[in-house]
Formats: C-alpha cells, structure tokens, sequence
C-alpha cells in the first residue's frame, strides 16, 4: 500500500538539545498536530496513452523524440519487413493476372465468343433451311421425315447456341468474381503493410520513447508513451483512510523535484474502484497554484488537511537513520516507525518514547540549532 500515516504538524514547543561529544542529543517531543490524511503519488497528464507496434519488424524511421508534440495522423513509426511487401506485390501480380482475364477480349472469353457467332451463324442458317422445308412440304415437295430432320436439327442448334452463351456468362461471372477476389487480397496485404506504420488518433506530447530506430519490435510492444491535456496530481490512499477525503478539501503537496517548497492543491475526483496494482485508492487533485515547471512522472507527497487536532511524538527528520532507524545514547541503532514528514520533522508512531535520547548529525545545523516546525 503506497500510504498508511498522517499528520501536519503545528508548531507549539521547541526539542532540547544536549552535548554529547562531539553529536548533539536530543529527545522526542510531543507537539498538538492537526489530523490530516497522508498519500505519495505522481504527476500525470490528463489522458495518457501508449503507442504499441502494430507488427513485427525492425523500425526503420521514428519520427518522434520526448518532449515533441505530435499530431492527429501524424506518422510516428515505420517498420520493415520483408514478408507482407512480397505477399502484396505477389497479390498485385494475381489481380492483374485476374483483370485481364476477365477484360473484353480476353483469350478465355474470345474463344467462347467465337463459339458462340459460328453457333448462331449455323442457327441461322439451319433455321432457314427448316422454313424452306416447311414451305416445300405445304406443297407436297418434301417429305415428312425431311421436314423433321430439318426442325430436329434447327432444333439443336438453338439449343447448342443457348448452351454456349450461358457458359459465356457463367466464365464471365467466374473471372469478374475472382478479379474482385484478387482486389481484396491486395487490399487485405496492403491493410497488413500498413501496420507496419503507426500513426495517432490524438493529439499530444511524447512522454517517455521506450524503442530506438533499428531495434526489432514484437507486435504489441510499447514504442512510446504520449500524453495530452492537463496534469493531474494522482495521490494514492490507504483503505482505512479514503472515507475521511471529500471533494473540495485541501492537499499540502511537497515535490521530489521541489523540496523546499510546497503547494496547495484541492482534491477534484476520487476514483470508486481500489486499485489492485497499488493496492490502494486513488485520487486526483489540482494545483491551486501550478510550479513553474511540470513534469509527468514526478514523485510527490501529500497532507490533506482533516479537521481534528490531536498530540503526536516528533523528532528532527535529519535525525534517520536510511529512513527507519535512529541511532541512541550508546550508539546502538533502533528501529522506528515514522509518520508524516512535515519540513524538517517526522512523526514517530512507533519505537521511541519521550524518556528515549537520541543522537542527531553533526552537520545538521537546522535541528541543532531547534528550528520550530511549519504551521498549517
């Protein structure tokens, strides 16, 4: 959990501060502090989003460096790879292959056509010998068996005729159909290249560039992180902390790249879901008053002020030991467990007592000297 102790500390007393040697001494203290919720977290831009390889190859361009602001279809990664140009042109070659074959005059088709104008010619001409023995058999000048060869075979030559355009447009069908087959292919090979470039539906700024050009990329790996809008401050709260924060209330934020200095934020959404990842819940705050200089990602700490007052062990912070430990009287190290760090002074919940004597740095001139800690 990113949070578990709270306090902001207001001034009351000052410590005493004993000679030892050649370190000074000094005990825990009790000061009044105001209740407040305590949470570390990070600076985040409003929407923040990754940008992933669509395919697998070697990035031959990236047009993007952090701190770049990109636009909506700007191109920002091209990757090579042999396979899907050869698969498209080999596609192209097919579709071409398959356009000519079912253009007009085709050799497949022309064949046919000439099929069928010697079929209708012959028609044409068994049809008029069938009208000429029907007329000589009106007459009595051909028998009824000539009459019938010629309609059998008037007959099969309109039958043979309606054969051969059918099979016409059946080859017709066949060709246009596989043309248009051979298309989306092509269409589906220059879909699949075409992942082979990424652009962006977004516009933004280039966070973080995770992949150089010429490296080899997997499908799916992340090549950058963008991010657009405003920064948000993302604090992170323990469990049995989150039914104490509401909307509106005011946040002390001291960042790691600002230690001096703090600013006031005010709480603007709490999310309703527990973050598994951080196990923890989270919320967002807004500057009141924005540093000069934000960065995504920066580490920052958080008071958010409660309205309760009560009485809390401090010592000097400088007095740490690698953050949890405290050296004593006789040189011995001793495990504490801290609170909120507030300036120069550090809540102790736990390992120390007033009666306990401490030693602090020889070169921390502020505790020595009993600076008074920072009001609300």
């Amino acid at each position: 959990m990113k949070s578990n102790s709270r306090a902001v500390i207001i001034p009351i007393l000052l410590m005493g501060l004993w000679a030892c040697s050649n370190q000074q001494e000094t005990r825990p203290v009790r000061k009044s502090l105001q209740q407040a919720v305590f949470a570390s977290g990070h600076l985040e831009q409003e929407n923040e989003y990754v940008i992933a390889a669509t395919a697998e190859g070697t990035i031959t361009e990236l047009y993007m460096r952090e701190g770049d602001p990109i636009g909506v279809g700007q191109i920002l990664v091209r990757i090579k790879s042999d396979v899907p140009s050869t698969q498209l042109r080999e596609a192209r070659i097919v579709y071409n292959d398959a356009l000519k074959n079912a253009a007009p005059g085709a050799p497949q088709l022309s064949q046919l056509e000439a099929q069928i104008a010697v079929a209708r010619a012959q028609l044409d001409q068994d049809r008029i010998n069938y009208e000429r023995y029907t007329a000589l058999r009106c007459k009595n000048s051909a028998s009824q068996l000539e009459l019938e060869k010629a309609q059998l075979t008037y007959k099969t030559s309109h039958c043979n005729l309606v054969a051969l355009e059918e099979n016409y447009s059946q080859v017709q069908d066949a060709l246009r159909l596989n043309a248009a087959r051979s298309l989306q292919q092509v269409k589906t090979q220059q879909a699949i290249l075409s992942e082979y470039k990424t652009t962006t539906d977004r516009p933004g700024i280039v966070l973080d560039l995770l992949k150089k050009k010429g490296e080899l990329v997997r499908k799916g790996e992340l090549i950058a992180k963008i991010g657009s809008g405003r920064h948000v401050i993302k604090l992170f709260i323990a469990e049995d902390d989150i039914t104490r924060l509401r909307l509106g209330q005011r946040a002390i934020i001291q960042m790691n790249n600002y230690p001096d200095t703090t600013f006031t934020a005010t709480i603007t959404r709490i999310l309703p879901a527990f973050d598994q990842t951080e196990q923890s819940y989270s919320v967002e705050a807004q500057f009141v008053t924005s540093p000069p200089l934000l960065l995504s990602g920066t580490q920052l700490q958080a008071n958010i002020a409660q309205d309760e007052i009560r009485s809390v062990l401090v010592i000097p912070s400088a007095a740490l030991v690698r953050g949890q430990f405290v050296q004593m009287r006789d040189g011995k190290e001793r495990a504490i467990r801290t609170g909120q760090k507030v300036g120069s002074w550090v809540e102790v919940k736990a390992g120390l007592t007033e009666k306990d004597i401490i030693l602090l740095p020889e070169d921390d001139k502020d505790a020595k000297q009993g600076v008074e800690l920072p009001g609300t």
